[in-house]
């Protein structure tokens, strides 16, 4: 297919043919981590051969995925039908500094894919395109399917990862005795922000079917002394008892008769303008899965207001999240 590079407004064509396609590349970044084809290639480059057999693939088809690959740079062909990892490519390797291979499976997974191939009924109808597919709210259907669940909370587990330092670097946590993370998944976040602040006490609170990966991890984490999980339904109520309470979900009610409590809320800070952001396309996750949104500054302090809270600060890290700190009205 030919394309041009004739600009419409400000983009080519030939960028909005990229940027249909973007599908394509997804899938195929999808199918050579699945296969593990980075880790294979970890200690060096193999021929296409030995990577299909030891994969069990069919040759013809993983060279022509991991050849479509090579322009974008994941990988390098050393020699005909050889292949080699890049430098950038590196972060799709399991239990590196950085890893993003857990967020691609979950990306690429075809209950992601087919709830985003719905986006024009939640833009016709403004409601999630997860109840209109499978009859039920998001967090049912993913963990109705344990294959699915697992791709899910290991991709959270991974954004975590990459969010405590951000988070860290940028928010003083220091004064809080205990620090409740509501929808913490396998705490990953809470443990990082424990591990910085060793007199402080942790509470984990998530659904019941992440429990027993969250329990592994504090373990491994040698939390277990300081860390409490909870398995409950934070869209019905919030235990009491945490100086700061992440991520709001009805938690007026458990902060009441605590003196000086918080709210820590991390999440996008949109701008109020077109500027690129990546919560845009977090929102269009949101708008499809669960229902929710990503909100500029004035719905966030308008939001809080309304729950009875106060943002007494908004601390930008050098994610695409913030750290929007509140405290209780009156």
């Amino acid at each position: 297919m030919a394309t041009t590079t004739t600009k419409a407004g400000n983009i080519t064509t030939e960028r909005l043919m990229q940027m249909a396609g973007g599908v394509m590349m997804t899938a195929a970044l999808y199918t050579i981590t699945k296969l593990d084809i980075p880790a294979l290639l970890k200690d060096g480059a193999r021929t296409v051969a030995d990577l299909a057999m030891e994969t069990g693939s069919n040759e013809d088809a993983l060279y022509r995925v991991i050849r479509a690959l090579v322009p974008t740079g994941v990988f390098e062909e050393v020699a005909p039908r050889t292949f080699a990892l890049t430098e950038g490519s590196r972060a799709l390797l399991p239990d590196v500094e950085g890893s993003i291979r857990d967020m691609v499976l979950w990306l690429g997974n075809s209950f992601h894919f087919k709830v985003w191939a719905e986006l024009p009924y939640s833009v016709a109808t403004g409601k999630p395109a997860v109840d209109y597919i499978y009859g039920k709210p998001a967090f049912e259907a993913i963990h109705d399917h344990p294959e699915i669940a697992y791709d899910f909370n290991t991709a959270m587990t991974c954004l975590s990862n990459q969010l405590a330092p951000a988070v860290l670097d940028a928010y003083d946590f220091s004064g809080i005795n205990t620090l409740m993370d509501i929808a913490g998944g396998h705490g990953a976040v809470l443990c990082e922000i424990l591990s910085r602040y060793p007199r402080m006490k942790g509470i984990l609170l998530d659904m019941q079917s992440v429990m027993q990966e969250a329990k592994c991890l504090i373990c491994e984490k040698k939390m277990e002394q300081r860390c409490i999980p909870i398995a409950g339904d934070f869209f019905k109520s919030i235990p009491p008892g945490a100086d700061a309470l992440k991520i709001l979900k009805n938690v007026r009610h458990a902060m009441q008769g605590y003196a000086d409590r918080r709210i820590i809320v991390v999440d996008c800070v949109l701008p109020e303008n077109s500027e690129p952001h990546f919560g845009k396309l977090v929102d269009l996750e949101m708008l499809l899965m669960p229902g929710g949104r990503e909100r500029t500054e004035p719905e966030w302090r308008e939001l809080l207001a309304k729950a009875g809270f106060q943002i007494t600060r908004i601390v930008p890290t050098r994610s695409a999240n913030s750290v929007i700190e509140a405290r209780l009205l009156g």
